[in-house]
């Protein structure tokens, strides 16, 4: 577990230092400040506009950093030739991948906090109020889609070129949020056959819109908090997910030579 942290702290220090998190949040703001200034419609009230805008832009922002990172921790190892001393030292390959992707989703949720910070401000200069609960179990579960979205794109980084492993995993996040009502329809109009084939897609690709309760944190009013079973399974579903995508990654990190 240390040596899991010391790598995991390295990313984090990394993309800290290299403020690359910070221009993401910053130009977000930015983009969330200019569409909120425009008064549509007439309207008077924007505090639920702001909120939708505000996570939006968040939860988008945050997961393509994830993607960004997760995918060139491993080609750069392995082009500027760090793998070798660090794997010198009795340290197994899958606690350097474990620590990697802890790295990854820590500097994601870091991102992720900046960002609420700024929602929560947004939200009570319009005169709005923050769903506490709601909001941590958004981030709760953003953690969890953040882990599953590392995972593929360290698996996607070893066997496809650097901007292919991007440009996947960017599909990966935004399919798998239309993923769950494609699917549905599908499978209410196909015959026998696609039925069987919309069953086993369900299956392997993860539905990435159950992990995201943005809607729920927008309109709080109407909505309730997950209870603990609710939400230890939304999150056991996502981690089951991670965990197979990082058994694969682990696997190819094996086999293939320094």
């Amino acid at each position: 577990m240390r040596q899991t942290w010391l790598i995991a702290r390295t990313v984090l220090l990394e993309a800290v230092r290299r403020r690359e998190v910070y221009v993401v949040v910053a130009i977000a703001t930015l983009l969330i400040a200019a569409v909120v200034s425009l008064d549509f419609f007439g309207l008077s009230g924007l505090s639920k506009f702001y909120r939708e805008v505000a996570l939006r832009v968040s939860g988008f922002s945050c997961a393509i950093t994830v993607v960004v990172l997760a995918s060139r921790q491993l080609p750069r190892e392995f082009q500027q030739r760090t793998l070798h001393p660090i794997l010198a030292r009795p340290i197994h390959r899958t606690t350097f991948l474990l620590g990697k992707l802890l790295g990854v989703v820590l500097a994601a949720l870091f991102a992720l906090g900046l960002f609420l910070a700024v929602f929560c401000a947004g939200t009570l200069l319009f005169g709005g109020s923050i769903p506490a609960s709601l909001l941590l179990q958004y981030a709760l579960l953003q953690g969890v889609l953040f882990a599953l979205l590392a995972a593929f794109c360290f698996w996607l980084s070893m066997v496809v070129n650097l901007d292919a492993a991007i440009t996947l995993g960017a599909l990966l996040y935004f399919g798998g949020q239309i993923f769950s009502s494609m699917t549905a329809t599908f499978h209410q109009t196909a015959g026998a056959g696609g039925r069987i084939l919309a069953a086993a897609l369900t299956w392997l690709i993860p539905h990435l819109d159950l992990l995201d309760l943005t809607e729920k944190a927008i309109h709080a009013e109407a909505w309730r908090p997950l209870t603990l079973v609710e939400l230890s399974q939304l999150a056991g579903y996502g981690l089951l997910y991670t965990a197979a995508y990082f058994a694969i990654a682990a696997w190819v990190f094996h086999r293939r030579p320094l």
